[in-house]
């Protein structure tokens, strides 16, 4: 499971990258939190601070990696779960791109007005 954990300091938080510009950094290398890995992490410009991409077993999982990111970063954390964004089942793909017009289904014909 993918997760984007988004994540803005605290005042202490704040406080420990003004002394150490790394402290974000270097608080999600010291993370191990089983079942969980931490992909990419960015700092942002805007509404967040930081956001962070992980790869999670479970949501348990993940709830566990924000408590212990939340405290040993000094961040606030909002989580979301992300899932892939094709619009079409594997199923109709396949028809989509299918060679044999006959696996390929018919448009509706049109409904007749009554008189």
């Amino acid at each position: 499971m993918l997760f984007f954990l988004l994540a803005n300091l605290t005042d202490d938080g704040l406080q420990a990258c003004v002394e150490n510009p790394d402290a974000f950094a270097e608080a999600c290398d010291s993370i191990n939190v089983p079942g969980a890995r931490l992909l990419s992490r960015y700092a942002t410009l805007g509404q967040y601070d930081f956001v962070v991409l992980v790869e999670a077993d479970s949501a348990q999982t993940m709830s566990r990696l924000s408590v212990v990111l939340g405290a040993n970063a000094h961040v606030h954390v909002e989580s979301m779960q992300a899932i892939t964004a094709h619009l079409m089942s594997e199923r109709e793909e396949k028809l989509i791109h299918s060679d044999n017009p006959e696996t390929k289904s018919e448009p509706a014909a049109p409904a007749e007005a009554a008189s």
